[in-house]
């Protein structure tokens, strides 16, 4: 997974939870295994630690709640092997639950879209075009389908090994279907920042932030570009309802003869929200769209009422005080779609925003809370499919973490983790991905079609 450099081990790397399957216990041999996986992928949430040590025992809930999901896998798979022997079961049954119970770890409130196992592929723009006709979970299935053919070469025939190189020639393959050119370009001038979460918590450093972050924005505008990007609520106050902060962002805009991107959190009839807000070239707030996937546990609590009655409502309370209102829907701010930070983890938010018509998606992230971990490159890997499934250019700006721009194929053209301005060019693309035209029926069809056919297959040796 993104963070350890061993991507090329994806291709391979299941084979021995394959031999794990073999005889019974299924259910605990997965749970065990999606233990150790979610544990050392999401070692990064240990970082939050340093704010309240309830995220230890956070992390020990989420690694066991996401291990059942494992275990489901290792109990069906084995029961697969039971009924309709090992090639039935690993071949075709354990592609389609695998990537089935992806899709049903990023649904609900408690919906989780890291450490999904196409995120691994994400340098390998060569392999991943797929997700622009079957969405991202179609590469998971793929790679699971890798491993198992691995693993019949290794236990059957090395036949199996053509069966390997097959699904990598079919992946390889939709790299060679051809693909829109890109438009007109337009320069963006990115505003990356290393601000410590720490800084940002209590208001103290406002007017220091503030200064720090339009001293960057008059360093974009001195390259004259068509949009200025800033990070995720940039401020611990709220732009939108300081007449004298917004006007210094207005002014910005009219100095640069820019449009200017914002992150910024506001307040609307009481609610709370976490908001981006777009400034014309004439300084002139002209659209803002609110999150409308709040982080769990970071950004609201989940059923706080049910915990309020059990009696855990005072330690939630201490540990998120107000929930974050959820927006009323993914709408582009005019061509924008502007995804904020957790929801560019989903496949969602990106298409719909795309098939309602945004051109140029732009994302702004705060990731200072995680200092440097993994999460950093696995969060900016997400945005590389985002790119690939719905056909557009892609940039992000962070604060503590990776800024950058990523092409309409998923080829990074731009990264950055320092505090500075980057420069560089995007294209506004009009053109229709089958999986945004279509969403994800044609996959759930193929799913469907892999589930009947193991239910009418014949048990083979």
């Amino acid at each position: 997974m993104p963070g350890l450099g061993l991507g090329p081990l994806v291709f391979f790397s299941l084979v021995p939870l394959f031999f794990a399957l073999e005889e019974g216990r299924g259910f605990a041999r997965g749970f065990v295994f999606g233990l150790v996986f979610f544990g050392i992928d999401l070692r990064w949430i240990l970082t939050l630690s340093r704010f309240t040590p309830l995220v230890v025992a956070g992390y020990v809930l989420l690694c066991a709640y996401l291990a059942v999901y494992a275990g489901l896998f290792g109990l069906l798979v084995a029961w697969c092997r039971r009924r309709r022997g090992p090639v039935v079961a690993f071949l075709l049954f354990a592609p389609v639950v695998f990537c089935a119970l992806e899709v049903l770890r990023i649904l609900g409130p408690l919906g989780f879209g890291f450490s999904d196992l196409y995120l691994s592929v994400y340098r390998l723009p060569a392999l991943i075009q797929g997700a622009a006709f079957l969405g991202p979970f179609f590469l998971s299935a793929a790679l699971v389908c890798v491993n198992a053919a691995l693993y019949l070469a290794w236990k059957k025939r090395r036949a199996y090994l053509i069966a390997a190189a097959g699904m990598v020639g079919l992946l390889a393959a939709f790299s060679l279907l051809p693909i829109a050119r890109d438009g007109a370009k337009e320069a963006v001038a990115i505003v990356s920042s290393d601000v410590p979460q720490e800084s940002r918590l209590g208001g103290a450093l406002e007017v220091d932030l503030a200064d720090r972050y339009l001293a960057l924005g008059s360093e974009a505008a001195s390259t004259h570009p068509d949009l200025i990007v800033f990070p995720e609520t940039i401020l611990p106050n709220y732009v939108l309802l300081d007449p004298d902060l917004l006007a210094r962002f207005s002014r910005l805009a009219e100095e640069a003869g820019a449009s200017v991107l914002l992150g910024t959190g506001d307040i609307q009839d009481g609610e709370l929200y976490n908001a981006v807000a777009l400034l014309s070239k004439t300084g002139e707030v002209v659209g803002t769209y609110d999150k409308v996937h709040p982080v769990p546990f970071g950004e609201y609590i989940p059923a706080r009422g049910l915990l309020e009655a059990v009696g855990l409502g005072e330690l939630f309370d201490a540990l998120l005080p107000v929930d974050l209102t959820p927006g009323a829907g993914f709408f582009p701010i005019g061509e924008l779609g502007t995804p904020i930070c957790f929801e560019t983890t989903f496949p969602g938010p990106a298409r719909t925003l795309a098939a309602r018509g945004a051109t140029l998606l732009v994302t702004v992230t705060n990731d200072a809370w995680f200092e440097g971990s993994s999460e950093l490159l696995e969060h900016f890997a997400a945005g590389v499919f985002r790119a690939v499934e719905t056909r557009r250019y892609l940039v992000t700006s962070a604060n503590g973490g990776i800024s950058g721009i990523i092409d309409a194929q998923g080829r990074i053209l731009k990264e950055e983790t320092k505090e500075k301005v980057t420069l560089g060019e995007v294209a506004r693309r009009t053109d229709r991905s089958v999986y945004s035209s279509w969403g994800a029926g044609l996959f759930y069809g193929l799913l469907a079609l892999g589930g009947g056919a193991v239910l009418f297959s014949r048990r083979r040796g």
